[in-house]
């Protein structure tokens, strides 16, 4: 049986970590492989990691008596490349026939990977922007000369690194993504939705705009918040963002925006544990984002039978909205979204065809059961 490593950058509530995480738990229950995880930084999943396989930390976990005279002995006496150095030890031992590094983002770790010879494929879940914003050039190129494969999340991403990159098209296997958990066996609550409106403030028969994700500028949270300024006077639609945390520089910046805009139409809501409750608010899902390779969140929208309005230009949704689940807007054109908001909020109709679309479109491609035989062919190629 063929024994695995796979290392996520860190264990953060975001799009390839989920996406990760869906596909371990079901190599677990086939039991197809033998695998352990290596995590190059924490995060607020990282026990639900820890719950499927083995976890290495590459970064040493905080001593409870961080602060105690033992503590500060352990800080003093016991350095990072000393423990760095046992965490290679133990994954040597373990003789893996093969590494998956879950992100372009691990370019700075695969140095002390590499002298291990064990073949690494490198899963990318990155446009050019997210390449850009996510790495430096010296730890892609690193990502580049010590990959042996590919695995790419959409087209798109294959595209890119070919066109861009000059990754050999014969090293890059696509594979397309799977449904959360979460979102396969989600049931709306109309009751609580009521409740959560009240909580955000939002008018119970509001038309709701929704978008979601890390808040910067490649999600386009500006994008939002100038569609919002633009459809202030229409007292009955709001805008709902769910992401992000306050104490991010780009939150802050954003909420100092929304105060000089006096934008009493729109909420935003810090990273939750259950983001498909405020989807669910939704009536139309925004993609703002600039760039977004494939975005689980467009899928999970879709599962919730939502409409969604993206930017043509900016990553693989165009490729699952076309023209029956939504609309591909002009790269960043704010005065056709605004118009497409205004039509739609007119025509429920449209809006139930185009959701209903959706939902059944996102079962038919991404069917978990062709999702995940592609990903064990990937995994059993040399």
């Amino acid at each position: 049986m063929k024994n695995i490593l796979f290392v996520s950058h860190d264990a953060n509530r975001a799009g390839a970590q989920i996406l990760l995480l869906r596909f371990l738990k079901l190599l677990k229950e086939n039991q197809a492989f033998k695998f352990s995880i290596l995590l190059k930084e924490g995060g607020i999943i990282a026990q639900e990691f820890e719950e499927i396989a083995q976890t290495y930390h590459w970064q040493p976990q905080k001593s409870p008596i961080r602060n105690s005279f033992l503590g500060k002995l352990y800080n003093r006496f016991v350095r990072k490349e000393n423990y760095q150095n046992t965490v290679l030890k133990n994954i040597e031992a373990q003789n893996f026939d093969l590494i998956v590094s879950n992100t372009i983002a691990n370019g700075d770790i695969l140095p002390f990977l590499h002298p291990l010879n064990i073949p690494i494929k490198t899963y990318v879940h990155e446009l050019e922007m997210g390449i850009q914003q996510y790495t430096k050039p010296e730890y892609f190129r690193n990502v580049k000369t010590l990959s042996s494969s590919f695995i790419a999340c959409a087209e798109s991403v294959k595209e890119n690194l070919i066109n861009n990159h000059n990754i050999d098209t014969t090293l890059i296997k696509v594979l397309p993504s799977i449904l959360p958990e979460s979102a396969l066996n989600y049931n709306v609550n109309k009751s609580f939705n009521e409740i959560l409106r009240k909580q955000l403030n939002i008018p119970k028969n509001a038309f709701l705009i929704g978008g979601m994700g890390t808040v910067d500028l490649r999600k386009g949270v500006d994008v939002f918040l100038q569609v919002a300024n633009k459809l202030k006077d229409n007292s009955n639609i709001f805008f709902l963002w769910v992401g992000g945390q306050e104490s991010e520089i780009d939150y802050k910046n954003f909420q100092i925006d929304k105060s000089r805009l006096e934008l009493n139409n729109i909420t935003f809501q810090t990273s939750v544990k259950n983001p498909l409750d405020y989807m669910a608010l939704f009536d139309i899902f925004l993609v703002s984002s600039r760039e977004d390779p494939y975005p689980l969140v467009v899928l999970e929208a879709a599962m919730l039978s939502k409409p969604i309005i993206c930017f043509d230009k900016a990553g693989g949704a165009k490729d699952f909205v076309e023209n029956d689940c939504g609309s591909v807007i002009e790269y960043l054109n704010i005065d056709k979204v605004v118009q497409k908001i205004e039509d739609l909020k007119e025509n429920h109709s449209l809006i139930k065809q185009m959701g209903d679309s959706a939902r059944s479109k996102v079962l038919e491609r991404h069917n978990q059961t062709l999702a995940f035989q592609t990903f064990v062919n990937i995994l059993n190629e040399n």
